[in-house]
Order: structure tokens, then sequence, then C-alpha cells
């Protein structure tokens, strides 16, 4: 089972806060926030609302189907669990520590649509802004580290917690923005990218003494 806290052995289950930070620095609003204050500057509030709803509902479902359906995903393209953890790992590690280094790029302005539309919602806000690469690999690594219904259960909502977050986030970037200094925010998200280096550097550690790997050196 899904340990309620962090976890503090290192052999243990990934504890519950780990997963919302990984979570949250993954498929978390920040990234799809800034593009749509960005892309929807000008637009009248209730089309501004109905973008950031629909950009969460589509990230949503396809986090879910990551969540629920990870282990099925692995079969279907014939990619063994050990594969996928350090594979996943090293992803997740190598994007922590772009975003830690502050090489991670803000979206262009220029790219953005003369006029905003509903078609913002899937693309780019939902993916790959949101549910991102990176994301998706999290949340089928955790799917796959930790199986059975009940963990999938509680991965599938913690998720979902995550998404009402993005949601609250989205519909209130305005006043976010406003009133939060923008240098806090890049060293608050520094500060959970740092953590995130640690949680990817884990799993990683994690695969590799279940394959017996790095069995005699963490024995001593």
């Amino acid at each position: 089972m899904l340990a309620p806290r962090t976890r503090r052995e290192e052999d243990g289950p990934m504890g519950v806060l780990d997963i919302m930070v990984l979570l949250f620095i993954t498929v978390g609003p920040s990234k799809a926030a800034a593009m749509n204050l960005s892309a929807t500057a000008g637009a009248d509030p209730a089309l501004k609302r109905t973008i950031a709803i629909r950009t969460v509902t589509t990230a949503a479902i396809i986090c879910s189907v990551f969540a629920v359906a990870g282990n099925e995903l692995l079969g279907f393209f014939l990619v063994s669990l050990p594969a996928l953890l350090i594979a996943g790992g090293l992803i997740l590690f190598v994007f922590a520590l772009n975003l830690v280094l502050g090489e991670d790029h803000e979206p262009e302005r220029g790219a953005r649509p003369k006029a905003p539309s509903l078609s913002l919602a899937a693309y780019p806000l939902a993916v790959p802004m949101m549910a991102s690469p990176q994301g998706l690999v999290a949340i089928v690594t955790i799917s796959s580290v930790e199986p059975g219904f009940a963990n999938k259960l509680i991965l599938l909502v913690l998720v979902l917690v995550q998404m009402a977050i993005n949601l609250v986030f989205l519909l209130l970037a305005d006043r976010i923005f406003k009133k939060v200094s923008a240098d806090v925010l890049k060293v608050v998200m520094r500060i959970f990218r740092l953590l995130l280096c640690g949680l990817a550097v884990r799993l990683c550690i994690e695969r590799l003494k279940r394959l017996g790997v790095l069995t005699a050196v963490v024995g001593h």
C-alpha cells in the first residue's frame, strides 16, 4: 500500500506526500497557467473560464488513463517494468535538473494566437503544458511500482486532487500573478524541483537495488 506520509526508509513504499510533490512539479499548474495568462490576454472572463475548465478536464482524463492502465500500457508496448522505472527516473532527473539550473524556457510570446479560442485548451495547454511527457512517465512509473486496485485508486484520487488544484490555479491566475511576486514563485518552484531531483534518483536506486545491482553497496 502507498504510505500515508513521506517515507523515511529507502526501501519502503512511496508516500502520499512524495507523490503529490512529484505530481505538482510534473503535471502541476505553473507552466499551463503562465501560458494561459499570456494566450488569453484581452479575452472576456467567460472564455477564460471555459478554456481553463476544458484544459484541466482534458489533462485529467489523460492522466487518469495513465494512472489506471499504466501496467496495461507497458504490456501493450512490450516495455519491461525495470526498463521503465530506470528510464523514467533518468528522464525525471534530467527534467528536474534542467529546471533547477534554470534551463527551462517559457513559451514564446510571438507563438500565441492572435485571437484566443477554445482550441488552446487541448493544445498546448492540456498537452504538453499540463499533461506533460514527464508527468505521464511519472504516473506510469508510480502505477507500476505500486500495483493493485487499492493503490491505483489512491493514485487516481491524488491525480484528481492535483487537477482540482490546477483548476483553481488557472481560474485565479490573474489574481495570483498580480499579488505574488514573480521572484517568490521562482524560488518556491526551484525548491520543489530540487525535491523532484531527489525523488527521481530514488526511483533509479530502488529499481537497481531490487535487481541486485546495488545490494553490495547498500549493505555497507
